[in-house]
């Protein structure tokens, strides 16, 4: 939850410089920026990983990115399926919601409703 805050706003909370936002239109920025910062933020929370072998998940990637695709073509043929499923839809932000999203009414599941229309 971002308490109304935008992009922009985050952004700077984070302590971003002003002069290096406009910065972030760029995709390939973000993959230069927030890497190191992600490394610095596990190291200072003691997180035991080897940095040796980490490296980019996007089709920055384009070795790793070709692996992904076939991996998930394989996967989507035989254990992934696609269909339409009951969801609550949050007014508030305009978009469906899952469970774990609300902060209040876990548990609540769609309601059925029949309505019968007379003239």
């Amino acid at each position: 939850k971002t308490g109304g805050m935008d992009q922009y706003d985050i952004m700077l909370a984070m302590g971003i410089g002003k002069e290096e936002i406009p910065d972030f239109v760029d995709p390939q920025h973000w993959l230069k920026y927030f890497p190191p910062v992600a490394v610095k933020d596990l190291k200072r929370m003691g997180s035991a990983i080897d940095w040796r072998r980490s490296f980019l998940t996007t089709d920055s990637n384009p070795y790793y990115d070709a692996f992904i695709r076939w991996q998930f073509l394989k996967l989507r043929n035989k254990y992934l399926e696609n269909g339409k499923r009951q969801s609550i839809y949050s007014i508030a932000t305009k978009q469906p919601c899952a469970d774990h999203d609300r902060s209040e009414g876990e548990g609540v599941k769609p309601q059925e409703y029949t309505l019968i229309k007379l003239k």
